[in-house]
């Protein structure tokens, strides 16, 4: 008799292959019939635990969600914030590295699924990440390490920018890049926009 794996389990698992699809196919190759085949298990089985694209591209989002905001709030351990902000930057590059882009793809890709929901839900993550970043940039500028002139919402989102224009240009050379040659290269363009002078 086969016991059955536990739905969480089991929707890890099936995050893993749709993971494994959007790196080799793209995120428009995201279908039940390609998670079972993948799987090597029925519609029906994937069926159970998501009824359409939109349950699936929600739990990745959630999935997403989790992954980068540990990133961020273990980069985030030191208490000077430009420091913080370095360390943020080489996580997100080794985690794009080690995950191949499949991050930065999801969120492009659910960007332009036509669901409310889902776009709604994308809105809401580059928000709450772009929060995170505006928040060490304030506290930045407060304790002087921070140009005071620095818009933060607009440093933010160069921040992100950066991160995700890195990516795409990497992602082109399949990801044949150290991570730590890249951040200290991009983190000096950065740093000399934003810093007073260098930590």
């Amino acid at each position: 008799m086969q016991v059955r794996k536990s739905t969480t389990i089991r929707r890890q698992q099936i995050v893993e292959i749709i993971r494994k699809i959007i790196s080799l196919k793209g995120i428009e190759h995201v279908t039940i019939s390609e998670i079972a085949g993948e799987m090597g298990t029925t519609k029906g089985a994937i069926y159970r635990h998501f009824k359409s694209k939109r349950d699936i591209l929600s739990l990745l989002i959630d999935n997403v969600e989790e992954t980068l905001m540990e990133a961020i709030d273990s980069a985030m351990a030191d208490e000077d914030p430009v420091q913080s902000l370095k360390n943020i930057l080489l996580a997100q590059l080794t985690l794009a590295k080690n995950r191949r882009k499949t991050s930065f793809m999801i969120i492009m890709g659910a960007m332009q699924f036509s669901d409310p929901f889902i776009r709604k839900k994308i809105l809401k993550l580059i928000q709450k990440y772009l929060r995170k970043i505006e928040n060490l940039l304030i506290s930045g500028i407060k304790l002087g390490s921070v140009k005071k002139d620095i818009d933060p919402k607009m440093a933010a989102t160069v921040f992100m920018g950066l991160i995700q224009s890195a990516i795409t240009v990497w992602s082109y050379k399949n990801f044949r890049f150290v991570p730590q040659k890249l951040h200290a290269d991009l983190w000096d363009m950065y740093r000399q926009g934003i810093c007073i002078s260098k930590p």
